[in-house]
């Protein structure tokens, strides 16, 4: 698993819960998740999706690796298809130098972040119940604005 989401990072928690916990619901959904305000082309993004408290920050249930290449004026389109219905939360590592892990500079980040909700964390991660968003139509689009402290 990516040493991005372990236990000493700070900042980063991305979260992910499909509804009630019913089966019932098959349906599967597009997410499309728009980036901005990324810094530059350089490394990639992590995504990390859960789908329980229990799994955020360490644990997702999903991740993917984003290549920067596209990006065009700061923003980024990406299409997570196969969700349920259901809620989620979502978080963002910009890992510009490509070494798996958030960086720091006496304890400050120094790589880009980002939340569902656009939940701004205050020297720790947001609680798990503030980036929660509900998957509710068949195609959803959620903005997330990269954050960048150094």
């Amino acid at each position: 698993m990516v040493r991005l989401i372990s236990a000493s990072l700070f900042l980063l928690g991305f979260t992910f819960s499909p509804g009630d916990g019913s089966q019932e619901n098959t349906e599967k959904c597009t997410l499309s998740v728009e980036f901005t305000n990324i810094r530059n082309k350089n490394g990639k993004l992590y995504l990390f999706m859960y789908n329980y408290e229990n799994q955020y920050p360490d644990n997702p249930y999903r991740y993917y690796e984003i290549d920067k290449k596209n990006i065009s004026c700061n923003r980024l389109l990406v299409n997570v298809p196969n969700l349920e219905k259901g809620k989620y939360a979502i978080s963002i590592l910009d890992d510009e130098n490509e070494n798996e892990d958030m960086d720091f500079f006496l304890g400050i980040p120094t790589e880009g972040y980002a939340f569902s909700n656009n939940a701004k964390p205050f020297f720790s991660l947001p609680d798990f119940n503030e980036i929660l968003f509900n998957l509710t139509d068949n195609h959803q689009q959620v903005k997330l604005k990269m954050r960048y402290v150094l």
